[in-house]
């Protein structure tokens, strides 16, 4: 608990991050029932309705960088799972959690980097994190709390440490075909079709394998014109150490079944599948391959395969590529991330701020009203022309993204409002662990999985350390005056609370967690508005991204229902109008 003496040391720039308002409270309050009418304005237990894998909202988090168990200055699973109540206390009736109801856990698996996405074993988990019994009970711990797990699942490409790359490269091996190998010979300057100097993500994609030359039938090497040895050459997209899968052999394909059923019978929930986009890629087959078909049909190969073993499981895939493309792979996918609203959002936002500090008046041209929902509209109409049951993933930043309060300029009320405007949204939302606390980060990739702020530094033994020294020790430098979360738990106006308010409305109604879209303008260009509507209930949802105006428009027809969500108090519907105050959102709602 803070005293007045130690909030005076805090910095200016820690105490505006916690919202400049509310007063501290010394213990949460204490709930005998849910209090839907309380929770309209304030922080107040609600019944969560949401529970199936594919419903609610997510929250992903790098295990290392989240909570040490075992004092080694690593995350593991144990303290994970000392840390789920925070998540998810499994009890409606609290408000001392965040509320999710998903966990997307990065990678896993042994690996030889700190980020775990160049597996060295699929069926194994990284001992920096613990035992396969440690995450069994991390499992176990996280469902009687009624969260969902899925994780990460690197099927593009694996490490060059991995058991079956290293037996690859043997030419009369079985695994040869697991990769895609090539020879010297297959280069356009020999007469074949694939270039030598061909880019990936991290420099050349073929990488010479120095310890396996070219033989013949009599075990000899095989010499090109100029009589040097002919040497065989492996494809890695994203890196040297990173070979890639050819899914074109129907043996990887039946080995990551195995792979998902091994996971599934542990009890995951689905799969978050990298660099789905990337599994045919153009750069490294042959000229004139149609690669888009055969991947959107290798993924509804795998889904349905996942779907089979457990009919409710939830996937959602990385296609890091526009919108028309994404829609395209939700063909053969349940789910996409929504790429580049953690771009879109805070230019919304930020716009508008400065359009309210030159006091420019609101655009007459109403056709212009309401970009934002449309813009989703029209991305959501892509996807249901390939998947009628498509799930929309969106989020505004992650891994590999500069952390999201950058972008809105570590401004709270712009925080709390792009939150609202994403999670409010269609599908399941998913919250970059820190996120909730305004974690911020640099460009590097380092810098973004840094450890989790749960106390003043050096106060909480859980705390990972693993980035205080050695090659990434100057990498957490940039959370140095991030507010942690033993702090903003105790301000009901922080950032920390707002998520979990916000995300309580969304578990709670189910025209927000299953509900689709429909853009439906209020007379005013500051205003973001949709319905979202199922079988069961509608709902209205209103965002005010002026960072001056108070709006009161008449309400559109049919949305005239209760107030369920108001992210400012001052938020009121009387008379047919609806008053949104500033940088807030509202939502009204009411079962059918």
């Amino acid at each position: 608990m803070l005293n007045k003496k130690s909030m005076v040391k805090k910095s200016i720039a820690a105490v505006c991050l916690l919202g400049c308002a509310g007063v501290l409270s010394a213990k949460p309050k204490k709930y005998k029932t849910v209090q839907p009418e309380l929770a309209v304005t304030e922080l107040a237990p609600v019944e969560r309705k949401a529970s199936k894998p594919g419903e609610g909202v997510y929250y992903s988090l790098f295990v290392r960088s989240f909570a040490d168990g075992n004092g080694d200055g690593i995350g593991d699973f144990k303290g994970l799972t000392k840390k789920l109540d925070y998540l998810n206390d499994g009890n409606d009736l609290t408000v001392t959690d965040l509320g999710i109801t998903g966990i997307w856990l990065l990678p896993i698996f042994p690996s030889q980097s700190y980020h775990g996405y160049d597996v060295d074993d699929y069926y194994a988990v990284n001992p920096d994190y613990g035992t396969m019994e440690d995450f069994e009970t991390f499992l176990a711990e996280a469902k009687k709390r009624g969260i969902s797990v899925i994780i990460d699942m690197t099927c593009n490409h694996s490490s060059a440490y991995n058991k079956w790359f290293i037996e690859s490269k043997k030419p009369d091996s079985p695994y040869h075909t697991w990769y895609r190998w090539i020879t010297d010979l297959d280069f356009t300057e020999n007469g074949g079709v694939y270039n030598r100097k061909q880019k990936g993500l991290a420099g050349n994609i073929w990488t010479i394998d120095l310890s396996n030359p070219v033989v013949d039938a009599n075990g000899k090497p095989v010499l090109d014109k100029s009589g040097q040895p002919v040497m065989n050459y492996y494809a890695g997209l994203f890196s040297t150490n990173m070979p890639d899968f050819n899914m074109d052999e129907p043996a990887v394909r039946s080995e990551f079944k195995k792979v998902f059923k091994f996971w599934l019978d542990k009890g995951v929930s689905g799969f978050r599948f990298d660099a789905a986009g990337h599994i045919y890629n153009v750069a490294e087959v042959k000229p004139g391959s149609e690669t888009l078909t055969k991947a959107v049909e290798f993924w509804k190969e795998m889904n349905a395969y996942v779907w089979e073993e457990k009919p409710d499981a939830y996937n959602v895939a990385e296609v890091w590529e526009p919108s028309a493309t994404r829609a395209r792979y939700m063909g053969g996918m349940q789910s996409n991330f929504h790429f580049d609203l953690g771009t879109l959002i805070p230019n919304i936002i930020n716009n508008q701020e400065i359009n309210d500090r030159k006091n420019q008046p609101e655009d007459m041209d109403k056709s212009s009203y309401n970009g934002f929902a449309r813009s989703l509209a029209g991305e959501y109409a892509m996807y249901a022309r390939n998947n009628p049951d498509y799930i929309d993933a969106p989020f505004l930043s992650n891994h590999d993204q500069p952390r999201s309060s950058a972008a809105l300029r570590n401004n709270p009320a712009k925080i709390k409002l792009a939150a609202d405007m994403y999670i409010l949204a269609e599908g399941v939302p998913f919250i970059y662990y820190g996120e909730e606390i305004a974690m911020k980060s640099g460009a590097d990739d380092p810098t973004k999985r840094t450890p989790m702020v749960w106390k003043p530094a050096g106060k909480d033994k859980l705390t990972p350390t693993w980035c205080d020294s050695g090659a990434y020790g100057n990498v957490s430098v940039y959370n140095k005056k991030t507010v942690p979360v033993s702090e903003q738990e105790n301000d009901p106006d922080s950032i920390l609370n707002h998520y979990k308010r916000v995300i309580r409305v969304k578990t709670a109604h189910p025209a927000l967690y299953k509900g689709r879209l429909t853009p439906v303008p209020c007379d005013s260009a500051v205003l973001e508005s949709w319905v979202m509507e199922c079988d069961e209930e509608k709902a209205f949802v209103v965002h005010n991204v002026s960072s001056v105006k108070d709006v009161t428009v008449p309400l559109p027809e049919g949305c005239d229902m209760p107030m369920v969500y108001a992210a400012n108090p001052a938020a009121k519907v009387e008379d047919g109008k609806i008053t949104v105050p500033a940088m807030s959102s509202v939502v009204l709602a009411q079962m059918k």
